[in-house]
């Protein structure tokens, strides 16, 4: 950067160089001040990857001195080891910011509402960063006699943090974000921190801005400070960054991005374009030391967009195969099964997420969607022996309760076969409604389209093959998460390459209509190797139309009327549980803050608990 100008106010200074330049900002302390910022960003990212690096290795021993143990050989794993760490993640890590709310909106309508609570923790973090932005900002020189140099300096310490605020910003909100996959933090808890940093740029360039004001005004007139803005270069580009992030600010509040979610996508690109831009232009024309953080940025944004459009090309277009395939089929209870056919094979992990692209429904944009069924098995899996698919003839999951498991006749090598991605979208309001409107009026409420997927992404803190017991709960369209995780569990556990020995999977729907969403699914995991020895599925009807439709095949496949009581759940499975135990939750979220409870309450008492939520909040 450059040098400290000198001192805020000298004799031969007039007002007018406090409005522009560095007259009356003190460099040094600018310098020192985003030396310390970075300097404490880095120390948290070092912490939280030694903190990711322990657990990882924990799972990852645990994984490998659990692969051939017994069940009860397992038993070391099942105990909490530290009462300190239980209460960290009972009291701070899994914990709400209050009693319990955390992910269940605050609903205004059916299609808007005020978002989300944070965590505890997050909210710590945010507390604590948002405090020091105050105190950096507020690091001013008060016994200066000329109160426009104090503006002049409070105007060049907003201005840079702004600008530095915004590097951290565009890595945070990006797909292919690096941290992701370093730290292993999900990107909805990146995507929590872009938007509060965000709102801290914005408040920053809006004080930037009127600071700028308020010595202009008093050189002449306010009319005179918008005359400047509109003839010259520097200061209308300013007024323009400023302007954009204005825009941003208010299209950004919780009930109108969540209203209009499609308009807000379209909007806030725009804006984002123009403050990038105006913001450049205007460090550029003085040539300010931070244009260079202003390349980086555009370096950032750019380089996020080319390895999309990358990831969009390979996965969706072949020489050979030609392009990507789509058909949705209209399913009862307002779902739509939308199945993507790639042109190549590729690999999707369990848990993974993927952003669909369906240019008749919703023009350029996309909307991110948990991957519910990968075809072939061995794109995620790949065990001794390949399984595909589910064989003709077997099509009800009452029947194949009464089956033998999949014989070696439906084993081959699927090594060169295209991948399908299959995904469950559940209508709501937007896109989805007007895909499920499109998809029920066809024939046969079957519909082919041109469509494209991006991804998969995925973000785990650690597999859950290294689990003895794996509790998932699933509520509505959230059980899309766990299938490919169920079905990956069974297959390894068949060749011997994980820890688990149990698993149950809980589903609580409103409607018996909502269960054929997945019935074919399903059926395939029921013919799985060992399934009746490790998976225990239990199914909740909230709101069932008769007594008759609510009906239990056997012990390992269960239907209930009523609501899903997590607590009860937990009290029933805990006690036989094998080895260390994972409860994992992707639903509603208010099911979710439930899930939630329930885990926290069983954590400190003596079990290895560790607590997993997939979640989306935008």
């Amino acid at each position: 950067m450059a040098p400290y100008s000198g001192q805020h106010a000298s004799p031969t200074t007039n007002i007018f160089d406090y409005s522009r330049g560095l007259d009356g900002v003190n460099v040094p302390l600018d310098v020192l001040i985003v030396r310390l910022l970075c300097a404490t960003i880095g120390l948290a990212a070092v912490v939280v990857f030694g903190g990711r690096i322990a657990l990882i290795s924990i799972s990852h021993l645990r994984h490998v001195t659990s692969l051939g143990a017994s069940q009860s050989q397992q038993t070391f794993w099942s105990i909490e080891g530290s009462s300190l760490w239980a209460n960290i993640k009972k009291h701070l890590l899994y914990a709400p910011l209050g009693k319990k709310r955390h992910n269940r909106e605050i609903q205004m309508s059916r299609a808007a509402n005020m978002g989300t609570v944070p965590s505890r923790f997050h909210s710590i973090l945010l507390v604590i960063y948002i405090v020091s932005q105050i105190a950096y900002c507020s690091l001013l020189n008060y016994a200066v006699k000329d109160k426009a140099a104090l503006a002049a300096e409070l105007r060049g310490r907003t201005g840079s943090l702004a600008v530095l605020n915004m590097v951290p910003l565009f890595i945070l909100a990006g797909r292919n974000n690096p941290l992701i996959s370093l730290l292993h933090v999900s990107f909805d808890t990146y995507n929590l921190f872009h938007r509060w940093l965000g709102r801290l740029v914005v408040i920053e360039s809006i004080v930037h801005t009127l600071a700028w004001a308020i010595d202009a005004s008093h050189e002449q007139n306010f009319s005179d400070a918008m005359e400047r803005v509109r003839t010259t270069p520097f200061f209308h580009w300013g007024a323009a960054g400023t302007l954009a992030m204005i825009i941003l600010a208010c299209h950004t509040v919780s009930p109108i991005r969540h209203a209009f979610y499609e308009t807000f996508l379209h909007v806030h690109q725009l804006a984002v374009a123009l403050a990038v831009l105006g913001i450049y232009l205007h460090l550029d024309l003085d040539s300010l030391p931070q244009v260079s953080w202003m390349k980086a940025i555009i370096a950032i944004w750019s380089l996020e967009r080319i390895m999309r459009l990358i990831r969009l090309i390979y996965l969706n277009l072949s020489l050979r195969n030609g392009r990507t395939t789509l058909m949705v089929q209209a399913l009862p209870d307002e779902a739509c099964r939308v199945t993507f056919h790639l042109p190549r094979r590729v690999h999707v992990g369990p848990g993974s997420h993927v952003y669909a692209y369906i240019p008749s429904i919703a023009l350029w944009m996309s909307h991110p969607f948990s991957v519910a069924w990968v075809e072939p098995s061995s794109c995620v899996t790949t065990p001794a022996g390949l399984l595909n698919g589910q064989p003709k003839g077997r099509s009800s999951a009452l029947c194949l309760e009464k089956e033998a498991p999949m014989e070696p006749d439906f084993l081959y090598d699927s090594s060169k076969q295209p991948t399908s991605v299959s995904l469950i979208v559940s209508a709501r309001t937007g896109m989805t409604r007007k895909l499920y409107n499109k998809a029920s009026r066809s024939p046969n409420e079957t519909l082919h389209l041109s469509g494209f997927i991006e991804g998969p992404y995925s973000s785990h803190p650690s597999s859950l093959g290294s689990y003895g017991t794996a509790i998932l709960f699933s509520g509505g369209a959230g059980i899309t998460h766990h299938l490919l995780h169920v079905r990956d569990l069974l297959m390894r556990a068949a060749d011997g390459c994980v820890a688990t020995r149990k698993i149950y999977l809980i589903w609580s729907v409103r409607h018996v209509e909502s269960l054929s969403w997945v019935r074919t699914y399903m059926d395939s995991i029921l013919q799985l190797p060992n399934r009746r020895q490790i998976l225990r599925i239990k199914l909740f009807v909230s709101k069932p139309r008769s007594r008759q439709e609510i009906y239990s095949p056997s012990d390992t496949l269960q239907m209930f009327s009523g609501r899903c009581r997590p607590a009860v759940i937990l009290d029933e499975a805990l006690p036989g549980r094998v080895g260390a135990t994972v409860v994992s939750v992707c639903g509603p979220g208010a099911f979710a803050d439930d899930v939630r409870a329930a885990a926290r309450q069983n954590i400190g008492k003596g079990m290895a608990i560790d607590f997993v939520e997939e979640s989306f909040t935008w």
